[in-house]
C-alpha cells in the first residue's frame, strides 16, 4: 500500500490482474464493487500520528462478546512469529455458537487500517469466522471475515484443502461482498484503505498488499468506526457447527490517519453489536420454556415503563396480561423466520362476559415493504353468531385462524378456559412457496396454499395478549386477564 493517492486506472488494472491470479479467483470478481469510482481526496498518510497496538497489553481495548456472554476468551500469548513476541488470541469452543470479540475504546474515520492476523487450522465446512473489521452499527460495517465456507462455496471457488474463504463485505449503504481464497495456517495482512470522496468514504480492501475490492460508500466521517478483532461461530460461514476449539491470533493492529482525517472519537457510552439469535438448522428444534424470561426475545407493551406489570414468569409459565389500560403485551423473537413449524402451548383465562380479549400465536410480516402477510392462531370471545354455531358456553373462547394473504378469517372450535392447548402454524415448502397448515392439539384444521415463499416474505414469531381493538367482537375489558404460555417451539425446515 502506498501512502500517496491511488491511481484509479492502476487500481482497476490490479483488480483485473488479481482476478486472474492462480488462487482460483475467477468468477468471484464482478464490476459491482467498482460501480462508483471517483477520484478520492488527495492526502498523505500521517505516519507520525499512527496508533499501533502490539498487544503486549489489552490497553485501549474492551471485551465485546455477543449477547449475555461474560466469559472472556481473549488473552495475550507469547508467540515467536510476532514482531514483539506477543499476540492477541481469541478462541471459541467446539459445539457452541459463541461469538467472542474485542474492540477499541475509540472510534476512527478515514485512514489506513491494518490487522496482521493468523488464520488457524479451521475445520473444513465448520462454522467459525476469524474477523478483522470496522463497525459503527449494523448498517455501517466493513469486514474481513475468514472461514472455511460452505461446501457449495468451496466448490464454486475451487479451493484446495489448505485454503479458506475471506469474505470482504460492506454490510449496507451500499451492500457489497467479494469472496477470496487464502491459505490457512498462515499469517495475513488485512488492510482497509478508507479515503474520502466528496466527504464520503471510499474503501479499498487489501490482503497481503493486493487489492481485492473497492467501494464508494454513501456515508463519511459522521459515522466513525470501532476497530474489531473476533473469533465467532457463525452459521453462514459453513455447513456444521465446529467440532473443535478454533482461534485467531493478532500480531498487531494499526490505524494511520490521512492529513485530512477527523480526530478519533471517544463515545460517552460504549456500544456493542447485538445481532439476532441464529436461525436453527433444517430440522433443528428450538424450544423455549419459562423458568425465566427467554433470551433472544424482545418484550413490548403499549404502556412503556408500566409494562413490567403486564408480563413476566410465574410457576414455569410466561404470563401476558391485559386490562383497560394495557391493551398489548407480547414477546417477539429477534430473528425473522421462514419455512418451519411454530407451536404455542398455552391456556386461556375465563372471561367474565363478551369482552374484547385475544391471545395466542402470530407470524407477523417481517418485511412490510413486500406487503402484509400476517398469520394468527388465537383464542378470543368471537362474534355472537359464531358462538351460537359452535355451541360456546359463557366463559368459553373461540379458536380463530387468520391469514392476510390469501384471505382467511374463521372461527373453528370452542376453547375452554384454564385448559392447556397446543396451537400451531406450519409453513410447508411446496415448489418454493408456503403452504400454511393450522392445527390444534396436532389436529389439522385448515390447509392454505399461497403464491409466495421465504424469498419474498419472512415472519416475526410472536406470542401475545391483545384487547380492546375496534374490530374485536364484544365490549371493552372490565378486568385484568392473563394468557399463560407453557412453551413456544420452532422447527426449521
Amino acid at each position: 500500500m502506498t501512502n500517496n493517492k491511488i491511481n484509479l486506472i492502476f487500481m482497476a488494472a490490479m483488480l483485473i490482474l488479481a482476478a486472474c491470479d492462480s488462487e482460483g479467483k475467477d468468477s468471484r470478481f464482478t464490476d459491482s464493487q467498482m460501480s462508483h469510482i471517483t477520484a478520492p481526496e488527495i492526502g498523505t498518510l500521517a505516519k507520525d500520528k499512527q496508533t499501533l497496538w502490539n498487544f503486549d497489553t489489552m490497553k485501549d481495548w474492551v471485551v465485546a462478546n455477543q449477547g449475555n456472554d461474560p466469559d472472556n476468551h481473549a488473552s495475550i500469548e507469547n508467540n515467536a512469529q510476532c514482531k514483539d513476541g506477543k499476540a492477541l488470541k481469541i478462541y471459541t469452543n467446539a459445539n457452541t455458537q459463541q461469538r467472542k470479540k474485542v474492540h477499541t475504546l475509540q472510534q476512527y474515520g478515514s485512514g489506513l487500517y491494518t490487522w496482521r492476523t493468523y488464520i488457524a487450522d479451521l475445520g473444513e465446512v465448520e462454522r467459525t469466522s476469524i474477523g478483522s473489521w470496522l463497525w459503527h452499527d449494523d448498517k455501517h460495517e466493513l469486514d474481513f471475515e475468514v472461514g472455511s465456507g460452505t461446501a457449495a462455496e468451496r466448490n464454486a471457488l475451487g479451493l484446495a484443502s489448505d485454503e479458506v474463504v475471506a469474505y470482504i463485505t460492506s454490510q449496507d449503504n451500499p451492500w457489497m461482498q467479494q469472496k477470496v481464497g487464502i491459505k490457512k495456517n498462515a499469517w495475513h495482512e488485512f488492510q482497509m484503505d478508507v479515503k474520502l470522496v466528496d466527504k464520503k468514504y471510499f474503501v479499498t480492501w487489501l490482503i497481503d498488499g493486493n487489492p481485492y475490492a473497492i467501494q464508494q460508500l454513501s456515508y463519511g466521517e459522521e459515522v466513525p468506526f470501532y476497530i474489531f478483532c473476533s473469533t465467532e461461530n457463525l452459521k453462514f460461514i459453513g455447513d456444521t457447527w465446529p467440532y473443535q476449539t478454533n482461534y485467531g491470533l493478532w500480531d498487531y493492529v494499526s490505524y494511520t490517519p490521512y492529513s485530512y482525517s477527523a480526530a478519533p472519537v471517544t463515545p460517552d457510552k460504549q456500544v456493542d453489536p447485538v445481532d439476532p439469535a441464529p436461525e436453527p438448522d433444517e430440522g433443528e428444534i428450538k424450544k423455549w420454556t419459562f423458568d425465566t424470561m427467554p433470551e433472544g426475545w424482545n418484550v413490548w407493551t403499549n404502556v412503556g415503563a408500566d409494562g413490567v406489570g403486564y408480563y413476566g414468569v410465574s410457576n414455569g409459565r410466561l404470563v401476558l396480561s391485559n386490562d383497560s389500560y394495557c391493551t398489548t403485551s407480547k414477546i417477539e423473537y429477534s430473528s425473522p423466520v421462514g419455512f418451519g413449524k411454530y407451536v404455542w402451548r398455552l391456556r386461556f383465562p375465563h372471561l367474565a362476559g363478551a369482552e374484547k380479549f385475544m391471545a395466542g400465536g402470530t407470524l407477523y410480516t417481517a418485511n412490510e415493504a413486500n406487503g402484509l402477510h400476517t398469520l394468527t392462531i388465537v383464542g378470543w370471545y368471537g362474534p355472537d353468531a359464531e358462538r351460537t354455531r359452535l355451541g360456546a358456553q359463557p366463559g368459553d373462547l373461540l379458536l380463530r385462524i387468520y391469514s392476510e394473504i390469501p384471505a382467511l378469517d374463521r372461527c373453528v372450535k370452542v376453547l375452554k378456559p384454564d385448559t392447556d392447548y397446543k396451537l400451531s402454524i406450519e409453513l410447508k415448502k411446496v415448489n418454493g412457496k408456503y403452504v400454511i397448515v393450522y392445527a390444534i392439539d396436532d389436529e389439522v384444521i385448515q390447509t392454505l396454499p399461497t403464491n409466495y415463499g421465504a424469498d419474498l416474505v419472512k415472519f416475526l414469531l410472536i406470542a401475545s395478549a391483545e384487547s380492546n381493538r375496534g374490530w374485536m367482537p364484544g365490549n371493552p375489558l372490565t378486568a385484568k386477564y392473563a394468557a399463560k404460555f407453557d412453551e413456544i417451539e420452532y422447527t426449521a425446515y
